[in-house]
């Protein structure tokens, strides 16, 4: 197999695609459907969000193909030309840009300069959008996108009683809201890098360079935090009763039945619960494809997540946390400030505004889209699990191996796909297998017959005295026991203190971080909404870490500093007690 169903052709103007940032949004091949029907409908959004701002003129992006990402081997790329593009027109250089998304590699292709990246119109454009933002004290429109959807949430049909065309339906009747969340996140993302850009450079002036990420921690009202919250509310009534530590002590999946006719202590939690699911149901690993299991697709996921939780301290609440993380950061603020010199004062105070203003207002776009995003989900995964029922598949997420030209024909004659299924199902899988490169540059890359494959490598084990390097995300050093988890609904074996490794973090795993002491990630970048809430929650973390899942073993004593974004190997070993 050299493609998949779904793969894209590279851009001629924009040739230059990488993983880095896009792995974090879709770290897993994304599904036929959720790519055709979702995607393909959330990138008009990206569209009008970048001509809109002043990045381009209409008619370099037209087609249904808007050049910002590519689709190679079933895996998502960013491109890298684009975001390179994107900077030179809002007064920055490639070089920077590199530095910014995907830091020194020596594998970076060479930026090959294009007479057309350059263009004062859309500059003094661009500019004017980017003042006019930073000089806002909220974004409206992103709150009234929130107010819609959760109204929407509450208000959906009983999808059991839709026909098959009904759902179908329904689930296109939510591309209109697709459109919208997706223009806002691309609209937000710009002034919320815009905050850490001041504030680095000023911190390092005055030789205080990690007090930077002291100064974006703490916000409060971050939505992709506020699930933490709601999972720390109901490891509390768990622990608080005898009867619910009991039945978690059996595990998640003997929870999830005796929630069932539950009376006393298990049915308050029970209703606890069921409030968690209407409000935060719809995050989840891999959230951004519909083909995931969302915490409402699969509640076990959440309560597995509860069970972990339960056995922090009380003290570890992330109401306490915010507080501590507010006084440090008004603290470091005052400092900092004091020591600036006074012509450089405004600038620190514009670059404290932007980030504490837009980088809340980004998680809440993100939160946005991923709202829109299971509602289609919760539709198309009751299509499938009639044809469950019908013996077509084994899966309700199994119909998401069809194309959103196919969903017509496959509800009016829905045994015909069967096959059609079964075959994609086993090109699905294989895909899964596959080592996507880190930048996509030349056509021979994009043949994933010539990919690597994951069961094949071989990787080695660091060792003592290893240093792993990466990118400080989170304030503080910490020492502590590794613990890998690759996968969120896999979490029984992470105790508190222990520093979690993972090759990606989402909303799924931000829980997690109310129950480790420090985490180290394979992928990510400092305005990753997952490192965003690692600030909000106060533990250190270093985020792209290359192979830090494959090199960093259960049972080893890591430091992990933050500041230096450094992982350092102080034992292969755990000693006692550790």
């Amino acid at each position: 197999m050299k493609s998949w169903i779904t793969d894209w052709q590279r851009s001629e103007r924009l040739p230059h695609y990488t993983r880095a940032n896009a792995g974090e949004t879709l770290p897993e091949p994304a599904s036929p459907l959720g790519w055709t029907l979702v995607w393909g409908q959330g990138l008009q959004g990206w569209r009008r969000g970048f001509v809109g701002f002043g990045i381009y003129r209409e008619e370099e992006v037209a087609g249904p193909r808007p050049p910002f990402v590519g689709m190679f081997g079933g895996h998502f790329y960013l491109n890298l030309s684009h975001m390179r593009l994107f900077g030179i027109r809002m007064g920055q250089t490639a070089d920077q840009i590199d530095a910014a998304f995907v830091g020194q590699r020596s594998d970076t292709p060479v930026y090959l300069a294009h007479p057309d990246d350059q263009d004062e119109d859309l500059t003094a454009k661009a500019g004017g959008t980017l003042q006019r933002m930073l000089g806002q004290s909220g974004f409206p429109e992103a709150d009234a996108d929130r107010q819609r959807l959760r109204a929407l949430r509450r208000s959906r049909p009983d999808l059991t009683r839709l026909s098959e065309a009904e759902l179908v339906a329904y689930a296109r009747s939510l591309l209109d809201e697709v459109e919208t969340t997706f223009q806002r996140h691309v609209e937000s993302s710009l002034p919320a890098s815009v905050g850490p850009a001041i504030l680095g450079p000023l911190c390092a002036s005055v030789d205080r360079p990690g007090a930077m990420l002291d100064l974006i921690a703490g916000l409060g009202d971050v939505d992709s935090a506020s699930p933490s919250t709601g999972l720390w509310t109901l490891s509390r009534q768990v622990a608080a009763s005898a009867e619910l530590s009991a039945l978690f002590d059996r595990g998640p999946g003997a929870v999830e039945q005796a929630l069932d006719g539950a009376t006393g202590d298990v049915k308050t939690f029970r209703d606890a619960f069921e409030e968690f699911l209407a409000e935060s149901g719809d995050r989840g690993p891999n959230e951004w494809d519909i083909h995931a299991l969302s915490w409402e697709a699969a509640p076990v996921q959440a309560l597995a997540l509860v069970d972990r939780i339960r056995h922090s301290p009380d003290d570890d609440s992330p109401a306490a946390r915010r507080t501590r993380l507010t006084e440090r950061r008004e603290r470091t603020a005052q400092e900092i400030r004091a020591v600036l010199p006074e012509e450089t004062q405004p600038m620190f105070d514009a670059g404290m505004h932007a980030s504490q203003v837009w980088i809340p207002a980004r998680e809440r776009t993100k939160a946005n889209c991923v709202t829109v995003v299971n509602e289609i989900r919760m539709a198309v995964r009751e299509l499938g699990r009639r044809g469950v029922e019908a013996g077509l598949f084994a899966r309700p997420e199994d119909v998401m191996m069809l194309l959103d030209t196919e969903l017509d024909d496959y509800v009016a004659a829905p045994e015909s796909f069967g096959p059609v299924i079964a075959r994609r199902l086993e090109e699905y899988a294989a895909l899964h297998d596959l080592e996507p490169p880190f930048f996509v540059a030349e056509d021979a890359q994009t043949d994933i017959g010539t990919w690597p494959r994951r069961s094949e490598e071989q990787a080695q084990a660091a060792v003592e005295g290893d240093v792993l390097g990466g990118v400080g995300g989170s304030h503080g050093t910490y020492t502590g026991r590794v613990r890998v988890v690759t996968d969120p609904a896999s979490c029984e074996a992470l105790e508190p203190g222990e520093v979690l490794v993972a090759p990606i973090t989402d909303a799924a795993w931000t829980p997690l971080f109310l129950v480790a002491g420090a985490a180290v990630v394979d992928v990510g970048a400092l305005n990753s909404h997952a490192v965003v809430v690692c600030r909000e929650l106060g533990i250190p973390a270093v985020i792209s870490v290359e192979g830090g899942t494959q090199r960093l073993r259960d049972g080893m004593v890591i430091t992990v500093d933050g500041d230096q974004g450094t992982v350092t190997v102080d034992s292969v070993s755990a000693p006692p007690g550790i």
